[in-house]
């Protein structure tokens, strides 16, 4: 059981634990979208989807150990949608059901405050219905549905989207 957690900012030093976490949940299910193991060296491509929005690697303080990760990245790269962000995080399956989720929502939930985003996005396999469900209960309103637009594991899913307003 996770007691405290400290939120690094996402570096090159988290790149074996964020993308060991992430391929967990590439090879398991639908929950990540990429339908292969991602390799290491994919990882530059994160950080530069986040530059400029907040990213953490989340660590047990206990232990040190990288039990998760979580960031806000541009809906759209475009003036436009500026005050709108997509939310991504993913806890390792040993940590899951701890509150680490919701302490990664509230902190991302500030920083988007303290930029000017008053808009979090949340996009989530049909599948997901945990993560959906949790969703739900932070705030997220159901905001729309792509019908079987994936395709992993020899199945079709849908894309759900949810949102929140923040202030």
């Amino acid at each position: 059981m996770v007691e405290k957690i400290a939120f690094e900012p996402l570096a090159d030093s988290h790149r074996q634990a964020v993308i060991r976490i992430f391929n967990h949940y590439v090879m398991n299910g639908t929950a990540a979208f990429s339908d292969a193991e991602l390799p290491e060296s994919f990882y530059p491509h994160i950080l530069e989807r986040v530059k400029g929005y907040p990213a953490y690697a989340v660590a047990d303080c206990r232990t040190g150990e990288v039990v998760g990760f979580c960031f806000l990245s541009a809906y759209k790269p475009v003036p436009t949608f500026r005050e709108t962000a997509t939310i991504t995080y993913f806890i390792a399956p040993s940590h899951l059901g701890q509150g680490i989720g919701r302490m990664c929502l509230g902190r991302l939930e500030e920083d988007a405050v303290k930029q000017g985003i008053r808009h979090i996005i949340a996009e989530i396999s049909s599948e997901n219905e945990q993560s959906m469900s949790f969703h739900a209960s932070q705030g997220f309103v159901h905001a729309g549905r792509l019908k079987n637009i994936g395709f992993k594991l020899g199945r079709t899913f849908d894309i759900v989207y949810m949102q929140k307003e923040i202030k």
